[in-house]
């Protein structure tokens, strides 16, 4: 009786081992044999927890200099709208002395979001000279979960993105 259910377990263990490959081939690395999550506007993506139970981070650099953030889902299909006014980032200056970079929420009048509802924080200042930028996130909320001490090297936009992930 146990027999016919053989085939249906190794089928469902192959479906739930594909989402739990190495995070190197999530991040669109070139050898990525599975799926890959790419940042939809060419940026660097940040995970914010475990790959298919949290969210994503998408650090961008703007044409004119300012690090923008955007907030997505665990797959990166959908923009996430967060309650945080701005986001807070560590970083050093060109002399190596901590200092806090802010990014504040960016209300868009065409999607609905507001300064509390927004999926996209851009920097009150212009970070394009200091890259490679290494920061920190001390803490963001997003929805009910709470990460801290998000740490990532953010070198520029990559030259490769999918504007229709």
């Amino acid at each position: 009786m146990t027999r016919p259910f053989i085939p249906l377990l190794l089928c469902l263990s192959l479906i739930l081992a594909s989402c739990g490959q190495d995070h190197d081939e999530h991040a669109g690395s070139p050898s990525a044999g599975g799926h890959a999550h790419a940042p939809p506007h060419g940026g660097m993506l940040v995970e914010l927890g475990e790959h298919g139970a949290g969210y994503n981070l998408e650090l961008f650099l703007h044409e004119q200099g300012f690090l923008q953030i955007y907030v997505w889902d665990t797959h990166v299909d959908n923009l996430v709208r967060i309650a945080p006014g701005k986001i807070e980032v560590l970083i050093s200056d060109a002399n190596g002395t901590p200092k806090t970079l802010v990014c504040d929420a960016i209300s868009d009048p065409i999607t609905g979001e507001t300064v509390g509802n927004t999926a996209l924080f851009t920097s009150t200042e212009k970070i394009g000279d200091q890259l490679p930028l290494k920061g920190a996130i001390p803490s963001i909320q997003v929805l009910s979960q709470t990460y801290e001490n998000i740490s990532f090297e953010f070198p520029g936009n990559s030259t490769d993105h999918e504007d229709d992930h």
